[in-house]
């Protein structure tokens, strides 16, 4: 689907403008929850690969467990990101 797309380029500018659209109104109901679950997992994998730890942090308070469950790819791609970011001393945090 279209909708994958941008996440797929690596451009976080464009997925920051997709999900902003996403949020508008009732966009969210046209995604059925595994879509919509799908979309959040790809958009988050996205947050981890391209943004700074303290936005990726701030996602991830907001978005689980109210919009999505981290994925055991999700999980990994924040473990990875804060290996990066040498903050693995948040990891208590997450779990």
């Amino acid at each position: 689907t279209g909708l994958f797309q941008c996440c797929d380029l690596k451009d976080i500018k464009l997925a920051y403008r997709l999900n902003k659209a996403m949020e508008k109104g009732d966009n969210w109901k046209f995604l059925n929850m595994d879509r919509l679950n799908a979309y959040w997992s790809k958009f988050f994998s996205l947050l981890c690969m391209m943004e700074q730890i303290d936005v990726v942090m701030k996602w991830y308070k907001e978005m689980t467990p109210s919009l999505f469950y981290p994925s055991p790819r999700n999980l990994l791609d924040l473990l990875q990101a804060l290996d990066a970011a040498n903050h693995l001393e948040v990891i208590p945090s997450v779990w």
